[in-house]
């Protein structure tokens, strides 16, 4: 059945709707690569996670563009844009980035949506660049903030049955760059969980060609980049509390839990902070949970957008 499904699934290329522009600015002195739905409407940047790209909001990007010039953004070494070089890939350029990008299409007072690693470059890009940024969505965020002496729960560092999984990771994006369309779609079977239903084509197909166009230094320096991740979790939340600009947080653990998820306000110590948890739910809620994610958004975005 699965098979069969996504033999149907089609390339990324026919995904795209036609009017959106699709073209490269030279931002923070890199090729950036960026999709844009266009019209005078307010604008909104999306930003990606870890290994996605641009096309990884093509869903969020459909339901958000009849109100809202929406502008997503391949990250650097991932998508179209540029490779990272000699320069490598830090929090401090992904925000340099962004914020560049930002001035180069003058567009500032934007509102950014961002997902996992999308969520803290727009947390630190509104914190160093305040009058970029009206408002931001963050999704993706662990319930268990990380602390400088103990590491998060689950870091790949320390996991000997996850570093097995990373290089049998490895070679499999290692392999996609020389398949076809097709042979992408069966091999990307191999990496669902255990029971979990092939996911809609949009989402399948994207994640796939997220992987295609990772840079390969990226891919082999993926586990090294777990290093320090809580002290950069710290200075996120650091960073997060200065913040004074409309914030919509929304909370997940890494794992579904395989139980009903619900969503609940928490309690934020922050006047400019709403707080909503997706309990039960995993890591990528923007895409596992969908509906409510969509309707979260458009529901901040209509109150602070404008």
């Amino acid at each position: 059945m699965s098979t069969s499904l996504v033999a149907q699934y089609r390339p990324i290329e026919q995904l795209v709707p036609a009017h959106w522009r699709e073209t490269d600015v030279v931002a923070n002195g890199i090729r950036q690569h960026i999709y844009r739905t266009g019209g005078d409407k307010p604008p909104v940047v999306l930003v990606h996670g870890m290994q996605e790209n641009a096309l990884s909001w093509l869903a969020s990007a459909r339901a958000l563009q009849d109100d809202y010039d929406v502008i997503m953004v391949d990250l650097r070494g991932h998508g179209h844009s540029e490779r990272l070089g000699a320069n490598g890939f830090t929090q401090e350029l992904l925000t340099a980035d962004i914020a560049g990008l930002i001035r180069a299409l003058g567009l500032a007072p934007v509102s950014i949506v961002g997902f996992s690693l999308g969520g803290s470059t727009g947390i630190h890009v509104a914190d160093e660049h305040p009058d970029l940024v009206r408002a931001i969505v963050v999704a993706g965020w662990a319930d268990q903030a990380a602390q400088p002496e103990r590491p998060i729960e689950g870091d790949p560092s320390q996991s000997e049955g996850y570093r097995a999984w990373f290089q049998s990771w490895v070679a499999y994006v290692q392999a996609l760059r020389t398949q076809s369309h097709a042979e992408r779609m069966q091999a990307g079977l191999s990496q669902l969980h255990p029971g979990q239903p092939v996911p809609p084509e949009e989402q399948y197909v994207a994640a796939i060609d997220a992987y295609v166009h990772l840079d390969p230094q990226l891919v082999e320096d993926s586990m090294s980049l777990w290093a320090g991740v809580a002290e950069r979790s710290v200075q996120m939340v650091a960073a997060l509390e200065r913040l004074t600009c409309p914030v919509l947080l929304m909370k997940s653990g890494l794992f579904p839990t395989g139980q009903p998820v619900t969503i609940e306000e928490a309690p934020s110590e922050q006047p400019n902070q709403r707080v909503v948890r997706f309990v039960n739910a995993g890591h990528v809620i923007n895409r596992e949970c969908f509906d409510d994610f969509i309707r979260l958004v458009r529901g901040f975005l209509a109150e602070y957008a404008y």
